[in-house]
C-alpha cells in the first residue's frame, strides 16, 4: 500500500513537470511572435517614412529660396533728372521706391536711392540703370535662405496645431485655474506665431522683390575735376593736390577773419598797458 502511494506521487510530479514545460514553451512562442510582429511593424514604419523624407528633400532641393540684391554707384550729368528716370523705370516694372535722399556740398551734388523690383527683372533693370551714367561700382549679391525659410514654415505649422489643441482644451476646461493656465500658454503661442508669420512675410518679400541701392554723384560747375581719359591716376593726383591747396587757402582766410577781432582787442590792450606804464613812470620821475 505504501509503495502504491509513492508511485502515485511520482506520477503526479512527472505530470506537473510536463505541464510546466509546455506552458513555458507556449509563452516563449507568444513572446517571440510578438517581438517579430513589433519588428515587422517597425520595419514597415521605416519603409513608409523613408519615401516621404526623400520626397520632402527633393521638394526642398527643387524650390530653392534665394535673395538677390544689387548695389550701383554712378557718375551722372544731372542727379534730379536721373532720379526721376530711375523712379519711372521702377514703377513701369512693378517695383516701388523704398527711400531716397539728395545732398550737396561745395564740390558735388549726390543722392542715394533704394528701390524694390521683381526678382526676375533684377538683371534687366540693373542694366537699364547702368546706361544712365558712368558706373563706378556694381555689385550683385545672392543669399540662400532655403533652410531658414522651411524651418520657419515648419515651426509655424507646429505652433498652429498647438494653438488648435489649446483652444480645444479651453472649451473643455471646468475650473478657473485651468482656464488661466491655458490662456497664458495660448498667449505665448500666439506671440510666437506672430513673430514667425512676420519673419516669413519678410522672407517672401525679400525673395520675390530684389533691393537695388543706388548712389548718384554729379560734379558741380567750378569745382576742379580730373579729366577722364588715359592720363588717369596722374591727373587725379594733380587735381587732388589743387583741391587741397584751394581748400587750405579758403580755410586760412576764414581763420584770419575769425582771429581778427581778438587780435584787435589784444592790440588795444597792449596800447592801454603801454600808456598806463608811461604815466606811472612819468609820475615817479616828477616825485
Amino acid at each position: 500500500m505504501k509503495r502504491f502511494h509513492e508511485l502515485v506521487i511520482v506520477i503526479l510530479i512527472v505530470l506537473l513537470a510536463v505541464a510546466a514545460a509546455g506552458c513555458g514553451a507556449s509563452k516563449s512562442q507568444e513572446l517571440s511572435g510578438s517581438a517579430r510582429n513589433q519588428a515587422d511593424s517597425d520595419r514597415a514604419g521605416s519603409a513608409d517614412t523613408a519615401p516621404s523624407a526623400g520626397t520632402a528633400a527633393e521638394a526642398v532641393s527643387l524650390d530653392r529660396k534665394i535673395i538677390r540684391n544689387a548695389n550701383l554707384d554712378l557718375r551722372v550729368a544731372d542727379v534730379p533728372q536721373t532720379m526721376e528716370r530711375i523712379a519711372a523705370l521702377c514703377a513701369e516694372n512693378g517695383g516701388y521706391t523704398v527711400n531716397s535722399h539728395i545732398s550737396r556740398d561745395e564740390q558735388r551734388f549726390s543722392a542715394r536711392l533704394s528701390i524694390k523690383v521683381p526678382e526676375e527683372k533684377l538683371d534687366g533693370i540693373t542694366a537699364s540703370i547702368s546706361q544712365l551714367g558712368e558706373v563706378t561700382d556694381k555689385v550683385i549679391s545672392a543669399r540662400d535662405v532655403t533652410e531658414e525659410y522651411y524651418d520657419a514654415e515648419a515651426r509655424l505649422k507646429v505652433l498652429q496645431a498647438k494653438e488648435e489643441r489649446l483652444l480645444g482644451l479651453m472649451e473643455k476646461a471646468n475650473n478657473i485655474s485651468d482656464i488661466i493656465s491655458i490662456e497664458n500658454e495660448l498667449g505665448k503661442t500666439r506671440g510666437e506665431l506672430e513673430v514667425l508669420a512676420g519673419r516669413l512675410q519678410l522672407l517672401n518679400n525679400s525673395i520675390d522683390y530684389s533691393l537695388i541701392e543706388i548712389e548718384l554723384v554729379q560734379a558741380l560747375p567750378g569745382a576742379v575735376q580730373a579729366p577722364q581719359g588715359t592720363l588717369g591716376k596722374a591727373l587725379r593726383g594733380l587735381v587732388a593736390s589743387l583741391n587741397s591747396l584751394i581748400s587750405f587757402a579758403g580755410n586760412t582766410v576764414i581763420a584770419i577773419f575769425v582771429i581778427l577781432p581778438w587780435a584787435l582787442v589784444l592790440f588795444l590792450l597792449v596800447l592801454l598797458s603801454r600808456y598806463v606804464y608811461k604815466r606811472l613812470r612819468h609820475s615817479r620821475i616828477k616825485e
